[in-house]
């Protein structure tokens, strides 16, 4: 989890859920229910009640990729559910992760928390998305450093590659797995649009 790391350490984080679970459990309550005082305050604030407050909730969280799905389930899993179940309870509403790791061993359990919307590393595949993800639409999977070396056939070959692992279900929206980087040029949106363009539709 990045805001539980960057308080208390990647490492030290990992430490404390193999070697104390019962305190590492009470810091992740603590965790959750600082979220949701933080966001009832803010609620207030904006003239909100419960009922009527807007729904949807998104997470950028990349460090979350370094806990093994035992350690996932313990201490990040239960953050989200609670505050999905606060904020998001419906099926039609909002429920986003972006985490530009590698997430792959993470996605059986994210699958439980029926998320609507992804934006995962260059490594995850839309197919393996899909297969935990089904009503997921796709942020993906373009390898940021593919775009920003500007390597014109695999931005090309990446896309067509999406493209057919998105055939059966669709939803997926061609973009940066993660982040764009630094020397990405404009031509290379460009192409992405043209490919897109010309290769973009479903018979």
């Amino acid at each position: 989890m990045a805001a539980p790391m960057s308080v208390y350490g990647v490492e030290n984080l990992i430490f404390l859920i193999l070697d104390n679970p019962d305190l590492a459990v009470r810091f992740r309550d603590a965790i959750l229910n600082s979220i949701l005082g933080i966001a009832r305050v803010l609620d207030e604030e904006a003239g909100h009640t419960p009922e009527a407050a807007p729904h949807g909730w998104g997470w950028a969280d990349d460090n979350c990729a370094l806990l093994t799905p035992e350690m996932y389930e313990l201490f990040g899993y239960p953050i989200l559910k609670g505050v999905f179940d606060r904020y998001c309870p419906d099926a039609k509403h909002s429920r986003h992760q972006h985490s530009d790791s590698a997430m792959s061993h993470l996605l059986p359990l994210l699958g439980k928390l029926n998320f609507t919307g992804t934006n995962f590393g260059p490594t995850v595949t839309v197919s393996e998305i899909r297969e935990h993800l089904p009503n997921a639409v796709i942020d993906g999977q373009l390898a940021p450093f593919t775009l920003c070396r500007n390597e014109e056939e695999n931005i090309v070959a990446e896309f067509l590659r999406d493209f057919d692992q998105a055939r059966e279900k669709r939803g997926l929206r061609f973009s940066t797995a993660g982040s764009i980087n630094n020397g990405s040029r404009l031509t290379g949106m460009r192409l992405i649009m043209a490919a897109i363009q010309r290769y973009g539709r479903y018979e």
